[in-house]
């Protein structure tokens, strides 16, 4: 069953705010860097990395935020369900992870709270620590029950009442049925007032239609909406950024899932350099996103280590439109100030050849504008060489022009053999050697930075399909299968074979020994550093392969 933008408006909003409601009819965001969306599944998780049914689908933007930043997660048959009804479990869990609620061990209050999954009972428990959800007077939290309205908006409106906003029920009366939204629900009154939620066409009045149920894509897009008020309107102080300062990058991306905040508060002083992962350019050139309070929090207590913003794009019709560009980076100065970040990371993929100068353009003003407001500069690009400029995919990306502009130009050095074609290394270090060659014979080395996949691929011998694993989740795959990992010195990666299901497969990543490698390539070709993608899911000897050297030399 699939959704579609008239349900939507059908749903959640009356005839008065359809252009608002429209700007959610939105495309695909572009995946950053594969694994894109998500990467593999945790250690000893198995299915799909990526959902399989959102292609195309209006609310494919607002999956892929919450899918990015580890609110949803992808089930063993890779189905999201747009079209379905959401459930109260469901919900219930990403609303808790969204808001970066700490799991705890409390039992939960229900007579049916062993119709809930063991691993998900921490996430309810904690929104029910933090007043969002209640249950029903008969002491069953009936999990499996679609979510209505009325509830979506009562526990959108709880949060916004322990932030200090009052419920107000004359704002039920701008709905012809407002007399049957119940007692309980009257916190959803604040949700209204923001306008965070509207009604359903009615004749004189819109209805709010308080039992009418919500579908998973609908569910996403409301949860994305309230995450982007909650940061402009209640976002800390500004981070204070760190001082300027020269040396070697060791960086890492960073999604912001629960394994990643994990990786951070355990790895996060192993770095320099944070890119979070937070804004996504969509139709008519609007930003969408939010920031992660816990992330900002982490970086006010490691002001050495600083904090840059990611921005990635969904739709490039901002290249064409000088009034799409100007509002969008003034939006995102808007969003640079208020939170401190020290820099932003454009990773803009997929741009057409023609748009080369469109793009230099645009990110020459974008620097402009953000080195006014204090903060750096940097781009995301394909790998280039000597050998294969002006090849499809990296036509748009000009090299000497973009160098001249930004602080920072990461080469995305991976992928060389990537899920969709044949097995083999993914950034064997002669490749790495060649692009660091080009890169900095056309800008000072200082601002090339090498791009570092924390991820690798298990192809299926004989179609060669690939499978996105982190790191970790490599040599997980490779331990449940029995199979041995050597290290090809040739590529200068981890590599395996096993036989499973009447198949043959074959895994290539790159490991701890690989990383430190490519880690003393960069010092010792005087480039910048070196950026990881990303900060998820790496092994423990990750990290000490290369520690004592990057130590020397920061």
């Amino acid at each position: 069953m699939k959704s579609n933008a008239p349900l939507l408006r059908r749903r959640i909003c009356g005839a008065a705010c359809a252009v608002a409601l429209t700007l959610a009819v939105l495309p695909a965001p572009a995946l950053a860097a594969a694994p894109a969306g998500g990467g593999a599944p945790p250690p000893g998780a198995a299915g799909a990395t990526r959902f399989t049914d959102i292609t195309g689908n209006w609310a494919a933007g607002y999956i892929q935020t919450l899918l990015e930043a580890g609110v949803l997660t992808v089930p063993a048959d890779g189905l999201f369900d747009p079209g379905d009804p959401v459930s109260r479990l469901d919900f219930s869990v990403w609303v808790s992870k969204a808001l970066e609620l700490p799991a705890v061990t409390t039992p939960l209050p229900f007579h049916d709270a062993g119709r809930i999954p063991q691993t998900e009972q921490g996430n309810v428990a904690a929104a029910v620590a933090a007043g969002l959800l209640q249950g029903f007077p008969d002491g069953t939290f009936q999990p499996d029950a679609p979510i209505t309205r009325a509830q979506i908006a009562t526990i959108f409106g709880r949060n916004l009442q322990s932030r200090g906003e009052v419920p107000e029920a004359r704002y039920t009366q701008l709905f012809l049925d407002g007399a049957s939204i119940p007692d309980w629900a009257r916190p959803a009154t604040i949700v209204i007032k923001d306008q965070l939620i509207y009604g359903e066409p009615c004749t004189p009045l819109a209805c709010f239609a308080p039992e009418a149920l919500t579908t998973r894509a609908e569910a996403t897009t409301l949860l994305v909406r309230f995450l982007e008020y909650l940061s402009a309107h209640y976002h800390q102080a500004p981070l204070r950024q760190a001082a300027p300062r020269a040396g070697f990058t060791a960086g890492m991306w960073y999604s912001n899932s629960d394994q990643a905040y994990a990786n951070l508060q355990q790895d996060g002083t192993g770095v320099n350099e944070l890119i979070y992962g937070g804004y996504d350019i969509i139709a008519g050139g609007l930003l969408q996103g939010y920031d992660s309070p816990r992330t900002l929090a982490w970086a006010g207590h490691h002001p050495d280590v600083p904090l840059w913003v990611m921005v990635q794009a969904s739709s490039l019709s901002f290249l064409t439109s000088d009034q799409q560009a100007q509002s969008l980076l003034g939006n995102l100065v808007t969003i640079v100030r208020r939170a401190g970040y020290a820099g932003v990371n454009f990773d803009i993929e997929g741009i057409p050849g023609a748009e080369r100068a469109a793009y230099t353009t645009f990110i020459t003003n974008a620097a402009g504008l953000l080195h006014g407001s204090g903060a750096k500069v940097s781009v995301a690009v394909p790998s280039e060489t000597a050998a294969n400029l002006g090849e499809s995919w990296d036509a748009a990306y000009d090299y000497p022009a973009l160098g001249r502009v930004v602080d920072q130009l990461i080469t995305m050095t991976y992928d060389y053999h990537y899920a969709g074609g044949n097995p083999g290394p993914v950034a064997p270090i002669s490749w790495a050697r060649d692009v660091i060659a080009y890169a900095s014979g056309v800008m000072p080395p200082s601002k090339v930075i090498l791009g570092l996949p924390v991820y690798g691929y298990i192809w299926n011998v004989a179609t060669d399909g690939g499978t996105a694993y982190w790191e970790s989740g490599m040599e997980n795959e490779a331990g449940l299968h029995g199979a041995t990992i050597t290290h090809n010195a040739g590529a200068d990666e981890g590599t395996f074979t096993y036989a499973a299901g009447g198949s043959n497969y074959v895994g290539w990543f790159v490991d701890a020994q690989g990383a430190a490698d490519r880690l003393a390539l960069a010092h010792d070709a005087g480039i910048g550093g070196v950026m990881g993608w990303r900060m998820d899911y790496n092994s423990p000897d990750w990290w000490p392969a290369f520690g004592a050297d990057l130590a020397a030399w920061r």
